[in-house]
C-alpha cells in the first residue's frame, strides 16, 4: 500500500533514479510534486499502461495498471488518473484526493513516453 505520509525531499542530484539497462521496458521516468510536498517518481513502462509509482528518496514502488490509454491506473487502495499534460490525482480509500504536479521527465533516448 503506497502511503502518503509528511514531506519527501529528493536530496540527489541524479537525472535518474533508474538503471536502464536492469529495467527494459522502462519508457519515461517522470517526477512529481504534490501540493502536501510529497515528491514521487513515476515510472511508465512500454506499454503504456503500466506506472510504477514511489514516494521520493526510497520507498519502494507500488504498480498500477489501467485497462485502456486514458483511463485510471488502478492499484492496491489506490488509484491515479493522469488530469492534464504535467498533472496527476492520487485517490485512496481512506483520504481525500491528493493533486500533483509532474517536475520533470526523463526518457528513454529514442522513446516517447505518455503525456
Amino acid at each position: 500500500m503506497l502511503s502518503l505520509m509528511g514531506c519527501q525531499q529528493n536530496g540527489g542530484g541524479d537525472e535518474s533514479r533508474h538503471d536502464r539497462n536492469s529495467i527494459p521496458t522502462l519508457v519515461g521516468e517522470h517526477l512529481y510534486a504534490c501540493e502536501d510536498g510529497t515528491q514521487l517518481d513515476g515510472d511508465f513502462l512500454v506499454d503504456g499502461l503500466t506506472l510504477d509509482l514511489a514516494i521520493l528518496p526510497d520507498q519502494k514502488p507500488i504498480r498500477l495498471t489501467a485497462p485502456d490509454t486514458g483511463l485510471t491506473y488502478v492499484g492496491d487502495k489506490l488509484n491515479v488518473s493522469l488530469t492534464g499534460v504535467d498533472t496527476l490525482k492520487l485517490v485512496r480509500a481512506d483520504q481525500k484526493p491528493l493533486i500533483c504536479r509532474r517536475t520533470r521527465t526523463i526518457s528513454k533516448q529514442g522513446r516517447l513516453h505518455p503525456p
